[in-house]
C-alpha cells in the first residue's frame, strides 16, 4: 500500500510573482486609492444606516407601541437592523486592517507574501459586500412592513 505525502501547493504560480514585482508601484497605488475610496464608502454607509436607525426605524416603532398598534414583524427587523449594523461595522474594519496590512507588504521583495494577503483581503471584501446586501434587504423589507402596517390603518 502506497501512501501519498501531501506536497506543498504554491499559492503563487512564478509567473503570477513576477507580474507582481512587475506591477507593484501600479498596485501599490491602486490599493492606496482603494483604501481612500472604502473609508469613505465605510463613513458613507455608517452614517446612512446610522441615520435610518436613529430617525426612521425606531422613531417609527416607539410611535406604534404608544398607539397600541404593536407590530412584531417592525421591531424584529429594528433587532435585526441594530445587529447586522453592528456586524457591518466590525467586518469594515477587520477588512480594512486586513487591507493596510496588504499595503504595508512589499510586493517586490515578497510577491508570495503579497499574494496571501490580498487573497485574505478579497475574502473580508465579500463579507463586507454580503454585509450590504443584508442591510439593503433589511431596508426593503422594513419598508414592505411599513406599507403592510399603513394599508392596515
Amino acid at each position: 500500500m502506497l501512501f501519498c505525502q501531501a506536497l506543498p501547493v504554491s499559492a503563487v504560480s512564478k509567473e503570477q510573482e513576477a507580474k507582481i514585482v512587475e506591477g507593484c508601484s501600479g498596485i501599490q497605488d491602486n490599493l492606496k486609492n482603494l483604501q481612500r475610496a472604502d473609508a469613505k464608502a465605510r463613513v458613507y454607509l455608517g452614517g446612512y444606516y446610522e441615520t435610518i436607525l436613529s430617525k426612521f426605524i425606531t422613531p417609527l416603532n416607539v410611535r406604534v407601541v404608544e398607539n397600541n398598534l404593536s407590530n412584531a414583524g417592525l421591531v424584529e427587523n429594528q433587532n435585526n437592523f441594530a445587529d447586522t449594523r453592528t456586524l457591518f461595522s466590525n467586518d469594515f474594519i477587520a477588512y480594512q486592517q486586513e487591507l493596510e496590512d496588504l499595503v504595508g507588504i512589499d510586493c517586490k521583495s515578497e510577491p508570495g507574501d503579497f499574494y496571501e494577503q490580498l487573497v485574505k483581503v478579497r475574502k473580508k471584501r465579500k463579507v463586507v459586500e454580503q454585509d450590504v446586501l443584508k442591510m439593503r434587504g433589511l431596508i426593503s423589507g422594513h419598508i414592505n412592513l411599513v406599507n403592510k402596517l399603513k394599508g392596515k390603518l
